[in-house]
């Protein structure tokens, strides 16, 4: 079984090479596949067959695979993976695991560097999740403020070192639901302030409260908070310079962001109602050219992860809708299902609790789900 283990990081670098000779084999049972998988993968079900232990069905349905490929398996967690890689190579493939499977794929990081007059953002998409953080960096001091850290911090750490920057603040715009957020434990690492709003969590940890801080800044460059309630009661966006607007879930590059999670059937209505007076209020003070940076996205190819407010508007059906109860009937009646284990990881996360790193990643499996459709 030597080097039968493949990282994530390497199978990221095999799919940008694009030079096509891999084959990501997935084993895991359909539906698991369906709903969420790295994409280009392959999906023969074999992974209920390994348990069982029929390896002549395995071999039955593994034996239609291209010999001339490397062929990376997958399933959840790594483990029957490696049964399957292991199997493979005894077909006479070239077979490789993915390390610790789609739980690892979760660790996944792109980086991508977007330049505005005076400051930069920086875009950590965590490309198994559909979950975006952010450096704004000031150009001219090369302060910094984090918004929207996941709990892998070296990400942040390695780039903030690497680059020479200067770590000022760090910031969650509401509290998650379908991932934990790195903030607390990367600002008590650091002996820094952690920023969220008070309406958001619970008070029993150290925090400053977004409610009353009207902006922040990083050098000459500007981050007004601005109230933008609606997939959260206490969500807030960050503008920078006018020119870039941080929203959280306020949008998402495929709709607004759902109202539901966390709430009642009426609570969601009224949710809905809050998110159509949000978008009315706040976009229509901005110019068309903001460009607009969410913190997830579910399936846009769009990299970086960014549009302007005008090729949104034109690309996303309720934002056009300018009657609020035609907008709420849009809204709840669009509710994707909810992200797995979701009250569990809101609960941390309010509650300001680190969390082992094992422990977080198994409760984050699966995709993300924080747009109504």
């Amino acid at each position: 079984m030597d080097n039968l283990l493949i990282s994530p990081r390497d199978v990221k670098d095999h799919i940008n090479s694009q030079t096509n000779g891999h084959i990501l084999l997935d084993i895991r049972a359909e539906d698991e596949y369906t709903d969420w998988h790295i994409k280009g993968s392959l999906n023969i079900p074999v992974n209920s067959l390994i348990s069982e232990g029929n390896f002549l069905g395995i071999k039955e349905k593994l034996s239609t695979l291209p010999k001339d490929k490397l062929i990376i398996t997958i399933c959840a967690k790594g483990l029957n993976s490696q049964v399957a890689a292991s199997i493979l190579r005894d077909m006479g493939y070239n077979s490789v695991s993915l390390e610790k499977g789609m739980k690892g794929w979760n660790e996944n990081f792109d980086i991508y560097k977007i330049d505005f007059p005076g400051f930069t953002v920086i875009q950590f998409v965590r490309i198994g999740k559909g979950c975006l953080s952010y450096l704004v960096i000031d150009k001219g001091t090369r302060e910094s403020a984090l918004v929207e850290p996941a709990i892998f911090m070296d990400e942040y750490e390695d780039y903030i070192r690497a680059n020479g920057l200067k770590l000022k603040y760090i910031i969650d715009t509401h509290a998650h639901a379908d991932h934990f957020s790195g903030g607390m434990e990367l600002a008590a690492k650091l002996n820094m302030d952690y920023y969220v709003n008070e309406i958001e969590v619970d008070k029993v940890f150290r925090f400053k409260s977004l409610k009353d801080i009207p902006e922040f800044k990083v050098g000459s460059t500007i981050l007004e908070v601005i109230s933008t309630p609606g997939h959260t009661d206490g969500s807030v966006s960050l503008l920078v310079n006018k020119e870039a607007l941080l929203c959280g879930d306020l949008l998402l590059l495929e709709s607004p962001g759902r109202p539901d999670l966390a709430r009642t059937k009426e609570e969601t209505t009224k949710g809905a109602a809050i998110l159509f007076d949000t978008l009315q209020a706040v976009l229509g003070k901005l110019n068309g050219g903001t460009k607009i940076f969410p913190s997830h996205f579910t399936k846009t190819e769009i990299r970086p992860v960014v549009m302007s407010l005008n090729e949104l508007k034109a690309a996303s059906k309720p934002l056009n809708i300018k009657d609020k109860q035609e907008f709420i009937e849009y809204i709840t009646s669009n509710i994707p299902t909810t992200p797995p284990n979701y009250e569990t990881i809101k609960k941390f996360n309010k509650a300001g609790v680190m969390i082992p790193l094992d422990y977080a990643e198994d409760l984050e499996i699966g995709p993300n789900r924080c747009a109504a459709r």
